[in-house]
């Protein structure tokens, strides 16, 4: 019955995993789908195999979206990553539960808000800011940057907490004793810890930035990958934007499953060699 039960579990699994990469492993093929001789791509019918989408996709009509795209997503991330990892370790120093439940609280409205909602009200307090015209003819990156930052905070927030609540304080102290600085030993212990979280926290903000269409308009008069992908008809070029992840994400994976797979080898060789010398000693 256990097994049974370990079966099922694991199928579960497995399934869910097959219903959310089934369709991108389909759009990888379909990216390399030609269109018909009168324009028209397709996702049912194969014409033969082509680059052109790929082509498109790194040529000059979209050469300044990508641009944008890249260095707005690679912002984001920096401010949220710092932001987040402040506010993270500012619980963690206080332990004052009224502040962890305000702060969880406030931070959970976002991600439930839709995003013209969200928007909307960006574009209004941006506007009082920059005591601009919703245009944003000027200042369009800057307002895109902080939208996505307010965007994507509540997310940094989320992943960066339950790694920072686990920080032994023990560390932090003895670093000290050691004669180091608070600063110092902010980055020695607390920083190297969070690592993992921030690395996440990365990834996750470009994918949100790189996808986000809504706020990036109302907002800015920015151009972005996600603003050509929504505002004209359906392009192959955009198969070849969620190919180019999915190979990213399959690298990323590998690497990661590699590196634990090597400190796991790593940890058996020194317990059991921690073990023969015990033997021995006896």
């Amino acid at each position: 019955m256990n097994k049974f039960k370990s079966i099922l579990k694991h199928s579960y699994l497995v399934a869910i995993l097959l219903f959310l990469y089934i369709p991108i492993f389909f759009g990888v093929i379909y990216s390399f789908n030609e269109p018909s001789a009168k324009g028209v791509f397709s996702v049912t019918t194969w014409n033969r195999t082509s680059w052109q989408a790929y082509k498109e996709l790194f040529s000059k009509s979209h050469s300044i979206a990508f641009v944008n795209s890249f260095l707005l997503g690679f912002a984001t991330s920096i401010i949220v990553i710092v932001l987040s990892l402040l506010t993270v370790f500012s619980l963690w120093r206080q332990k004052n539960k009224i502040s962890r439940n305000y702060v969880q609280t406030t931070s959970n409205i976002p991600l439930i808000n839709p995003d013209v909602i969200t928007g909307l009200t960006l574009a209004i307090v941006l506007n009082v800011i920059f005591i601009g015209t919703l245009k944003a003819t000027k200042e369009g990156f800057f307002r895109a940057i902080i939208a996505h930052s307010v965007m994507c905070l509540p997310y940094g927030i989320l992943i960066m907490l339950p790694k920072s609540d686990k920080f032994s304080k023990n560390i932090f102290e003895a670093s000290q004793d050691l004669g180091y600085s608070k600063f110092k030993t902010w980055f020695k212990t607390y920083f190297v810890y969070m690592l993992g979280s921030i690395g996440f926290t990365f990834v996750i903000t470009m994918a949100l930035s790189f996808d986000d269409f809504v706020i990036t308009r109302i907002v800015s008069n920015t151009e972005t990958l996600g603003t050509q992908l929504y505002e004209g008809q359906f392009q192959a070029w955009s198969l070849a934007i969620g190919a180019i992840s999915l190979i990213l994400v399959i690298l990323g994976n590998s690497i990661y499953i590699t590196y634990k797979s090597i400190e796991n080898i790593k940890m058996k060789k020194t317990i059991a060699q921690q073990k023969n010398n015990i033997i021995k000693s006896n």
